[in-house]
């Protein structure tokens, strides 16, 4: 079995629509680091991405589950 180091956060900027965004990944020893993050910079959603933002920028971004779990028990 590979060993892991600890999870290791790394900002990237997508190719297609230049937007800066972070991938958290427990990369073994074995993985070429710099070929991993090239790859999951060019697997990029940028719809769901700008969606997102959309959201936020609106205010209706997601909310914490358990929070709104107990929101919905309450009836709000």
């Amino acid at each position: 079995m590979a060993k892991r180091g600890a999870a290791r956060a790394v900002r990237l900027n997508c190719p297609k629509c230049f937007s800066a965004f972070t991938v958290v990944a427990f990369l073994s020893q074995r993985i070429e680091a710099n070929e991993y993050w090239k790859a999951r910079a060019e697997e990029h959603d940028c719809a769901a991405h700008e969606k997102m933002l959309a959201g936020s920028r609106l205010g209706e971004s997601s909310k914490n589950p358990l929070k709104a779990s107990k929101a919905a028990a309450r009836g709000k």
